[in-house]
């Protein structure tokens, strides 16, 4: 398994006292940190193309989207795989038939799946497809988040829309001021995103719908996660690299793989198990880390 440098960087971490939804970035001045990010494990690569990962807080396993080579393609060999926290691949064809699954949810216990123009809904109990709903005149969907009260919203990257789902019923959230929009985050008041146009990362109110740029230049825009620190998340830029931003402070970049062309695709961060889960992607594989304070 290779090694890579850890990233020592030192930042100014305002935090409030860690409560349960301190995500929302409120926070106050605390002293001078230092992060780091290291390397815990690495999976086989078996995998094929993946893209994103989700952790299913119920029972302790990762579900992986495999794109399967073509993002566009309706070519019907995409699959879901299960995989132990560990990076031990536990069921690697464990939902197949689907074209190139990017994006995911899970609410109750569903899984949702972003899969080009549809919205596939996944029985986790059962392991089964339970509906897929085609999304008429769309793009590519390709990434999806829930809110506190199982709404979901989705990014169409190629039509430069956000879609809200609820009740069963799916309408255009926002259509305008979008340059390809791709990782998303909910939280109680507002929506994140991180996008490979502007190549920013934003956050919407969800009410109003106002916008504040928390960063820029973040290249290639794409998954989203909260860090477990107040105000701070940790977003990846497809082309291979991880960023740290506060909303205040702006970014740091803590891991960037460009030099060894290893991307880094739609992450996931276990917060009780310090993990930061990256889809290598072409490279067919899972890699770990754990985020460190110093």
């Amino acid at each position: 398994m290779k090694n890579f440098t850890i990233f020592l960087i030192t930042v100014t971490v305002m935090l409030s006292g860690c409560g349960n939804r301190g995500k929302d970035g409120k926070t106050d001045a605390s002293p001078l940190k230092q992060f780091a990010l290291s390397e815990v494990w690495s999976s086989d690569t078996l995998f094929r193309t993946p893209e994103s990962v989700i952790y299913d807080t119920k029972r302790d396993v990762l579900y992986v989207t495999n794109i399967n080579l073509e993002p566009r393609l309706k070519d019907g060999n995409g699959f879901v795989s299960i995989a132990g926290t560990d990076g031990k691949i536990i069921e690697l064809m464990w939902i197949t038939g689907l074209n190139a699954p990017k994006g995911t949810a899970i609410a109750g216990d569903t899984l949702y799946v972003a899969d080009i123009d549809e919205l596939v809904l996944i029985d986790i109990e059962k392991g089964t497809i339970a509906a897929r709903k085609t999304i008429e005149g769309i793009g590519m969907i390709n990434d999806i988040t829930s809110d506190e009260e199982n709404n979901l919203y989705i990014s169409d990257t190629d039509s430069n829309k956000i879609y809200r789902y609820s009740g069963g019923k799916l309408s255009v959230w926002l259509d305008h001021g979008l340059d390809k929009p791709n990782g998303l985050l909910a939280e109680k008041k507002r929506l994140l995103l991180a996008s490979m146009g502007t190549m920013d990362f934003v956050a919407f109110d969800l009410e109003t719908k106002e916008k504040k740029v928390f960063a820029t230049e973040i290249n290639r825009g794409d998954g989203v996660a909260f860090s477990g620190i107040p105000g701070f998340y940790l977003v990846s830029d497809w082309s291979g690299e991880i960023f740290m931003i506060n909303e205040e402070t702006g970014k740091i970049s803590l891991l960037n793989t460009k030099d060894i062309q290893m991307n880094t695709a739609d992450i996931c961060y276990i917060t009780d198990k310090n993990l930061l889960i990256v889809p290598t992607f072409a490279r067919n594989s899972l890699k770990a880390f754990n985020l460190k304070i110093l």
